[in-house]
């Protein structure tokens, strides 16, 4: 966040107006207070207590003092009382003062942040640890509100650039038919079918990058085997390695082989998502494989393949929406561009974490799903 609320003009407002008065109220009472104590309840107090020690005479002859004695408190008091009443008074005033300001600074920066201008930020009014909360809980929320219009702008704009490429092709091969220019042959009806197969796979992946990361997904956690998902996961794709020539195969390794809480439909689709994309990045003649480990703190299930690999300055964004380390025909390939993001999404919303590793272009590369080892369903 780089620029800050402008200075709210500080105004008295009825909850200054109220503090003020109360604060005034409470003070007069008590000087009220205090003189009548001392100017109307002391001297018969003190005359009292010279009777009943046994000096009747010389209270009597003290009762002529009684008014001295009260003009000389009434008078002690104003002085010391009205400067103190005074002073009391513009403490008062300060600190609703800057009270004042500080609400008026966040009734600003909300009524920004209402007007979708998120790049605003309350500074702490050194009130207390209760006001510097307040103002950092707003600045972070209106951090996240600017993230999420950020990343709503950044998706629609992805969205518009991904869609506008099959529907190019769609109303170009369209316009030819019509026009006479291409001819309607298998051919052409393969390309239209593709692009058109592109789209309902975009929306798709849209619809379940939404479910996952709204919490949508309704997720069924169970205790499942780990090392049995892994396996069925390569089962699922073992034919279209073979085609392509690439060896898939699964290990297991650590001393606490017992299941871990997931959710085995959610988790089947990542581990799928993952093997479909080291499929689509490993050449012929590569192996792509599952590992499984057992830790007692968590699982960690490693998919690695020897294909393609990823190059530091891409590794840091390819669980971005839509993010492709390549670019033209091998973009095109990739698929949506939306499967990691998914991926993450899924692993998160099971309280796991997924994350990814190269040693560089051609050298392979190694995605690890890490899933804390728990033993109830929360």
């Amino acid at each position: 966040m780089s620029s800050t609320t402008t200075e709210p003009r500080w105004s008295w407002g009825p909850l200054t107006v109220r503090l003020m008065l109360a604060q005034t109220t409470v003070l007069l009472v008590g000087l009220i207070i205090v003189v009548g104590t001392a100017v109307l309840v002391g001297p018969t107090m003190f005359y009292h207590g010279l009777i009943e020690a046994g000096h009747a005479d010389a209270a009597t002859g003290l009762v002529h003092l009684d008014e001295v004695f009260r003009s000389v408190s009434l008078t002690a008091l104003t002085i010391g009382g009205l400067p103190a009443l005074f002073i009391a008074g513009l403490l008062s005033f300060y600190i609703y003062r800057t009270i004042g300001r500080s609400l008026a600074s966040f009734s600003t920066a909300a009524g920004q942040v209402a007007d979708g201008n998120y790049d605003v930020e309350v500074t702490s009014a050194k009130l207390g640890p209760e006001f510097d909360s307040l103002a950092a809980s707003f600045n972070d929320m209106a951090a996240r509100l600017a993230a999420v219009d950020t990343t709503r702008r950044q998706l629609l704009a992805d969205l518009a650039h991904e869609m506008r490429t099959p529907l190019a092709s769609l109303k170009g091969h369209l316009e030819g038919i019509e026009d006479g220019v291409v001819e309607w042959d298998e051919r052409t009806a393969g390309i239209l079918d593709a692009q058109i197969a592109r789209m309902e796979r975009l929306a798709r992946d849209i619809r379940q990058l939404t479910a996952a990361e709204e919490a949508t997904a309704r997720l069924q956690l169970t205790l499942q085997d780990p090392d049995v998902l892994a396996s069925q996961s390569v089962a699922a794709i073992e034919s279209t390695a073979a085609a392509k020539n690439i060896s898939v195969r699964t290990m297991s390794a650590g001393p606490l082989e017992t299941p871990v809480l997931l959710d085995r439909e959610r988790m089947g689709q990542v581990l799928g998502n993952l093997l479909e994309n080291a499929i689509g990045h490993t050449p012929p003649g590569g192996t792509i494989t599952v590992h499984t480990e057992n830790a007692p703190e968590a699982v960690t299930i490693t998919v690695t393949d020897t294909g393609e690999g990823i190059s530091p300055k891409h590794l840091q964004h390819i669980f971005e929406r839509f993010y492709r380390a390549h670019t033209g025909r091998e973009a095109r390939r990739a698929g949506s561009g939306l499967g990691l993001a998914i991926s993450k999404s899924l692993v998160e919303a099971q309280g796991g974490t997924l994350e990814a590793s190269s040693d560089g272009f051609g050298r392979g590369a190694s995605f690890y799903i890490r899933l804390p080892r728990t033993t109830r369903k929360e």
